[in-house]
Parts: C-alpha cells; sequence; structure tokens
C-alpha cells in the first residue's frame, strides 16, 4: 500500500511539474518573452517523455510563429521559425484527434504562417535572394494545399486549388536562382490545370522548351497537344514539334513529319514556308543530299506555290521561288553541258535538260518580277528587302543576257544601281 501510495504521488508530482512547466512557459508567452519561451519550450520538448505532449507542440508552434515577426531577425531565421511552427502545428493536430487547440483559433494560425511565408518571399525576392525567394514560396505553396486539404475556410482570403500569382512567384524566383527543374515543377501546376488565358501561353512554351532540351519526348508530346488544343491559332506547337523531329537529323522522317501537319493544317503558312526552307537547303547547301534531283526539285516548287498562296505579309516565299528556279535552271543547264555524247538518246536528254533549264528561267522572270514589282510598291523598303531587290534584278539582268536580250538586261542592270539611293 505504501508502494503503490509512493507511486501514485510520484506520478501527480510529475504531472504537476509538467503542466507547471507549461503553465510558466505560457506566462512567457503572455508577456511577449518568446526568445525566453523559445528556449524553454525546446528544452520541455527535449525530454523524450514529453517530445509528443500535443499542448507542448502546439505551444511551440505559436511561440516560434510569434518569434517570426521580430523585425530584427534575419530572415533565414525568420524562414527556419516559421516552418518548424507548421511542422509544430502538424504534429498537435496528428496527436490531438480532437483537433482542440487549433480549433479553438479557428486554424487561423495556419494563415498567419501562409501570409507570412508570402510576404518573406516577396522581400527576398526584391533583395535579389532568388534561392531563398524559391523555398519561401514553395513553402507558402505548401501551407496552402495543407489548409486546402483540410478545408479550412478564413474570412480574410479565399484560397482556390491553384493560386497561380503564388505559383508564377515561386516560378519566378526558381528561375532567377537557376533552379531550372524547380521552376519547371511550379509551371507544371499551371499546364496540369490546363489554365488557357492568353497570359499563361507563355508557360506552355518554357516548358515545352525544357522539354526539348531535355529530350523527353513524351512529356513534350503530351504538352504540344494540350497546347493545340488551347491555342488553336498558335503557330508554335507546330515549330517545337518539327524541331524535335529535326533534331535527330533524319530528313526523311522530317519530310514526313512536314506532309502530316500540312494535311492537318493546310493554311497555316509557316508550315509550308520552312517545309520549303529545309528542302531548299537539301537541294543547294552545303550538306546537300539532293543536288540535281529533277524530281525533287519539281516537289520543291509545288511546296513553294503552297507558301506563296498562303503568304500575305512579305514575299519572302515569292523570292524562295525565284532563288529556286534560278539555281535550278543554272544546275538544268550544266547538266545539259554535261552530256557529250552524240547517239540519239544523248542529244535527246541534252535537249529536254536543256528546254528545262528554259522553263525554270522563263519561271524565274515571272517570280523575280513579283519581287520588283512588290519592293517598288513598298513606302518603306527594309536592307532585307533591298538585298532581295538586287538578287532579283540580277537574276532577270543574267537570264535576258542568256537570251541574248541585251537591252532588256541592261534595264535591269540599271534598276539595281537605282536601288543603291532607297
Amino acid at each position: 500500500m505504501k508502494k503503490l501510495l509512493a507511486f501514485l504521488l510520484c506520478t501527480f508530482a510529475s504531472l504537476w511539474t509538467m503542466a507547471q512547466n507549461l503553465d510558466q512557459i505560457n506566462q512567457l508567452m503572455d508577456k511577449g518573452k518568446f526568445r525566453e519561451a523559445k528556449e524553454a519550450i525546446d528544452k520541455y520538448l527535449q525530454d523524450p517523455k514529453k517530445a509528443n505532449s500535443a499542448e507542448a507542440l502546439y505551444f511551440k508552434g505559436r511561440i516560434y510563429n510569434s518569434l517570426s515577426r521580430d523585425n530584427a531577425a534575419q530572415p533565414t531565421e525568420l524562414f527556419g521559425l516559421r516552418s518548424d511552427a507548421f511542422d509544430a502545428f502538424k504534429r498537435n493536430q496528428e496527436l490531438d484527434k480532437k483537433d482542440v487547440f487549433l480549433s479553438l483559433e479557428a486554424h487561423t494560425s495556419y494563415l498567419d504562417l501562409y501570409l507570412g511565408m508570402y510576404d518573406l518571399g516577396v522581400q527576398e525576392f526584391n533583395n535579389k535572394n532568388y534561392d531563398a525567394a524559391f523555398n519561401a514560396f514553395q513553402k507558402a505553396l505548401e501551407i496552402e494545399a495543407y489548409t486546402m486539404a483540410k478545408k479550412y475556410t478564413y474570412s480574410q482570403i479565399k484560397f482556390s486549388a491553384l493560386d497561380t500569382s503564388l505559383v508564377m512567384n515561386a516560378a519566378a524566383a526558381g528561375i532567377q536562382a537557376k533552379r531550372e527543374d524547380d521552376a519547371m515543377q511550379c509551371y507544371k501546376k499551371i499546364t496540369d490545370a490546363n489554365v488557357s488565358s492568353e497570359d499563361y501561353r507563355d508557360v506552355y512554351v518554357l516548358l515545352a522548351e525544357y522539354y526539348n532540351k531535355k529530350n523527353d519526348a513524351t512529356s513534350l508530346q503530351a504538352l504540344v497537344d494540350k497546347g493545340k488544343r488551347l491555342f488553336p491559332k498558335d503557330d508554335y506547337w507546330a515549330d517545337v514539334e518539327i524541331r524535335s523531329v529535326s533534331k535527330n537529323g533524319d530528313k526523311d522522317a522530317l519530310y514526313a513529319k512536314y506532309e502530316s501537319m500540312i494535311a492537318q493544317n493546310p493554311s497555316s503558312f509557316l508550315l509550308s514556308y520552312n517545309y520549303s526552307i529545309e528542302m531548299y537547303n537539301d537541294l543547294y547547301g552545303k550538306d546537300a543530299r539532293k543536288q540535281g534531283n529533277l524530281e525533287f526539285s519539281n516537289k520543291l516548287s509545288e511546296v513553294i506555290k503552297k507558301a506563296i498562296a498562303l503568304e500575305k505579309e512579305d514575299n519572302t516565299a515569292t523570292m524562295l521561288m525565284a532563288n529556286h528556279l534560278f539555281n535550278m535552271s543554272a544546275d538544268l543547264l550544266n547538266a545539259s553541258n554535261n552530256v557529250k555524247g552524240n547517239k540519239p538518246d544523248d542529244v535527246k536528254k541534252k535537249a529536254t535538260l536543256k528546254s528545262a533549264a528554259t522553263k525554270s528561267m522563263e519561271d524565274c522572270i515571272v517570280y523575280s518580277e513579283m519581287v520588283m514589282k512588290y519592293t517598288e510598291a513598298l513606302p518603306k523598303k527594309s536592307d532585307g528587302h533591298k538585298a532581295n531587290y538586287k538578287i532579283a534584278m540580277a537574276y532577270l539582268s543574267d537570264i535576258y543576257n542568256i537570251k541574248g536580250n541585251k537591252v532588256k538586261a541592261a534595264e535591269y542592270t540599271k534598276k539595281s544601281k537605282e536601288a543603291d539611293k532607297w
């Protein structure tokens, strides 16, 4: 009986000491002595027997959060205090299934922590401490997500499933901090939510460029499909798909992709024009594979014609056609001159090539004159317009010299010189 009484007395004394300690800590809080209160609660919780006290953890959260309002504290300390307070409150709720302490205050401590972290992020961003700003914004997002999951509501502010402002701030801080992977995860919150406002179009573009750089074809294609659905009039999605295929260096696969995409979107000038550029370089470029391929040349002519039919703001496709036809006629003339035999087949082949060269020159005259008329009608001519004009005049002069019309050739040479005065 004495042993039992002694045990009960010890237990009562222990509970009384615990209560007394927490009461003393609470008194320190009431007096605004938060530094002293922090030391006391930290020491209190170091005791393994007290580490899982729901009330003590709530006190810790309150003390740390209150201390984080100290204007003299450094930003690093503020972040740590608010993070630890958040963890303490969550642990309190895990231990106290009735949620007594936080319910009494309507869970406003979480709102206070959210606003504190948001403000800290803005402060650090303005001070160009981008890494710290990113961490603060991310923690604010974490707190917000927790309160949303718990379905807590506040009269001061209404949380939304996607806090676009906070997400964009975090992403901007991540970019500035050179934390690209982290920043892209923030942007992904926007795209995952299918935000279709034009204001967020660049978010989809940045994420697409990121996937392209990372060679993440699966994620890229999913994003491109979404981009085409949400921003159907934007030519960017076609461009990024083409660049993705182009990276592999397989020209045949690239041409097949162009054909497929043009069939799906026949009104796109950019697709037909870019396709013709790829083909042009394959015929006349440094690493041309199709040089002298008449069938491929004729195919290129058809693709450029489609681009010209869709051309609205400039004459770049028309100029490309003039370039192509002049080069094509030169290649055909060279091929004709290289036929040396006198057999009927040789004579026929030579005549056929020469006739095709003549046809290309006649067509080149048409498109070169289109460039001439277009440029002369422009009220204001850029350096690019002048350069194209002079090239077109050179084509016309050379062709008419070949045709033996010296007067006509001189006329276009004169026009080229007059363009120098524009």
